[in-house]
């Protein structure tokens, strides 16, 4: 029982100092490293897009997908901002 105790701990610090180690030297790229990890979508951090409520419903979504009047008011579809127009 207390070498299977033992087996767990050395597992678990093992896959922590994997981790710490990713985390901490993850932009540094190695000579001999494969390539097929570098550069992939999932690394790469998406930026983050500002959020608008339509005036009509209060349904938020993204600012480049707004419909604006000519007051100045964004609508999420176009059957929205004739709605609110009206």
């Amino acid at each position: 029982m207390k070498l299977i105790i033992l087996i767990v701990v050395v597992l678990a610090v093992i896959v922590w100092l994997q981790r710490l180690k990713k985390s901490l030297g993850g932009d540094r790229s190695t000579s001999g490293g494969s390539t097929f990890a570098k550069g992939t979508a999932a690394s790469e951090s998406p930026q983050a897009e500002a959020m608008v409520a339509c005036a009509h419903c209060g349904m938020h979504f993204p600012a480049s997908e707004a419909l604006a009047d000519a007051s100045g008011a964004v609508f999420c579809s176009a059957e929205h901002r004739r709605l609110h127009s009206s």
